[in-house]
């Protein structure tokens, strides 16, 4: 039988109505004759809730113990997952990811998969039982409970797809898709039915929280395709794959990073500087070197970065165009148009590769996100 992964988010499984509802999808399908993989997410709010409980008793806790903590969450959502499934007369089995050998490497709190040994679920399959997965989680090499990071269940998901060759992978959400922008902050934005690896990719690095970059990059690497939809509506969603079926436009959509900060530091300190955000926890998105100086856009605020304590910040928020040919010059003077146009300034302004992403003060960047959006995405616009 063809193997389906699916991955259901937090608030798929909040209260039990929910999780007997995606109980009954999953026996659904199994009954269309799929050998069936469920990942899971923890609850709304639970893994926050944990890690302030931590805080509480120690300001700086342990990396390792902290792991060991957050994959609490996870373990409920398997557990009482594989329970509803048994209820209802489907075979189900749970398991953490070290049981389901998701090999780590030693860092704590944000590890990247090695390596997915994934005997335990083939065996479990044969045996004709539904598989249930805590996502988010692996063992590391040094043996130690591990967890992947932010929306690590979404790799979780794509892993383990690409480990048992599965014939799809889906990722289910609250969401029915993935956006031309994020329609909170530009209610003209539409749902796409095909995106590329590579474009997704870069909206996710931007903030677009449908999906995680990690994911899309194994995905990716993989060649996994990835459907994104609603656990409830059952509409068409999206389709992430290496090259989608129609002519692309030149932008495919927008993602904002709403807090980040813009210094400016001599040249022979980027480096330094970069390596000590990075070493901090705090991202650089955004790295512009001009004639007499250097920007350096940190997410968020400032942390770490010793050698930047003398700079200026500044706050701005950061807006990322990406398609496969969002980096051509005649986009990104059209983005400088847009912005000028609306009585804004352009920070901080790079194109690269599938990208073109622009730094603008904070309290602009909704105005300017829908106006670029109208200008470069509308329904007028060139397909």
């Amino acid at each position: 039988m063809s193997i389906v992964v699916q991955k259901y988010g937090g608030s798929s499984l909040e209260g039990h109505a929910r999780i007997e509802g995606v109980a009954s999808r999953v026996a659904a399908l199994r009954r269309e004759g799929h050998d069936v993989v469920v990942v899971v997410s923890a609850r709304g709010g639970t893994t926050d809730s944990l890690v302030e409980e931590a805080r509480l008793l120690a300001p700086e806790p342990k990396q390792r113990e902290l792991d060991m903590l957050m994959t609490a969450g996870e373990r409920i959502s398997m557990s009482l997952l594989a329970i509803a499934l048994n209820a209802i007369g489907c075979p189900a089995v749970s398991f953490t990811g070290s049981q389901v050998g998701i090999i780590t490497d030693t860092r704590h709190t944000d590890a990247r998969i090695l390596e997915v040994r994934p005997f335990r679920v083939v065996e479990e399959l044969e045996a004709g039982n539904v598989v249930v997965v805590g996502g988010f989680q692996g063992v590391s090499t040094a043996k130690d409970v591990t967890t992947l990071g932010r929306g690590g269940s979404d790799t979780t998901a794509v892993a383990l797809a690409a480990a048992l060759g599965a014939e799809r992978c889906e990722i289910l959400t609250d969401v029915d898709g993935v956006y031309t922008a994020d329609p909170r902050a530009v209610p003209s934005a539409r749902r796409i039915d095909a995106i590329a690896h590579a474009d997704m990719a870069e909206l996710a690095r931007y903030g677009a929280t449908v999906l995680k970059e990690d994911a899309v990059r194994f995905a990716e690497r993989n060649g996994i395709a990835i459907g994104v939809g609603s656990s409830e509506r059952g509409t068409a969603g999206t389709i992430v794959l290496e090259d989608p079926p129609h002519a692309p436009r030149p932008v495919t959509g927008l993602a904002l990073v709403a807090e980040a900060s813009l210094m400016e530091l001599p040249e022979n300190v980027r480096a330094q500087v970069v390596r000590e955000f990075e070493e901090a926890g705090a991202p650089v998105r955004l790295v512009v070197g001009t004639r007499s100086a250097t920007l350096v856009v940190v997410e968020g605020h400032p942390r770490g970065g010793a050698s930047a304590d003398e700079a200026e910040v500044r706050p701005v928020s950061l807006i990322a165009i990406v398609g496969p040919g969002a980096a051509e010059a005649a986009v990104a003077a059209a983005a400088i148009s847009v912005v000028e146009d609306l009585g804004c300034a352009v920070e901080a302004m790079v194109s690269s590769g599938r990208s073109t992403v622009i730094a603008v003060s904070r309290d602009a960047a909704d105005r300017v996100i829908g106006a670029l959006h109208d200008a470069l995405l509308g329904e007028d616009t060139a397909r």
